[in-house]
């Protein structure tokens, strides 16, 4: 049996949206969103990417940048890295 991995992220932050410079924050880990609605993103490998979300969705793409052109969503910074817990799924026990 496979163990799946959970991830547990160590702060949030508020993000500082901008067409021109990277968060001063950041990079993020991921993205929580508390509002949804349209996101557009620089990742930390250099594209731009625009998609819709849905409040309580896990952006799991690391970000530079919050795109304020763009963005309609309310989003929260993740702490980066973030460390990486096995999780058996058949016990409900994280493995040590």
């Amino acid at each position: 049996m496979s163990n799946i991995m959970a991830q547990v992220y160590e702060n949030a932050y508020a993000v500082t949206v901008s067409d021109t410079a990277a968060d001063p924050v950041g990079p993020f880990a991921g993205l929580m969103v508390s509002v949804a609605g349209t996101l557009k993103i620089h990742t930390v490998g250099g594209q731009d990417v625009a998609f819709t979300v849905v409040a309580g969705q896990l952006v799991q793409i690391a970000t530079q940048r919050v795109w304020s052109t763009g963005t309609s969503a309310t989003v929260i910074g993740l702490a980066s890295p973030p460390y990486k817990i096995p999780f058996n799924p058949g016990s409900g026990v994280v493995i040590p």
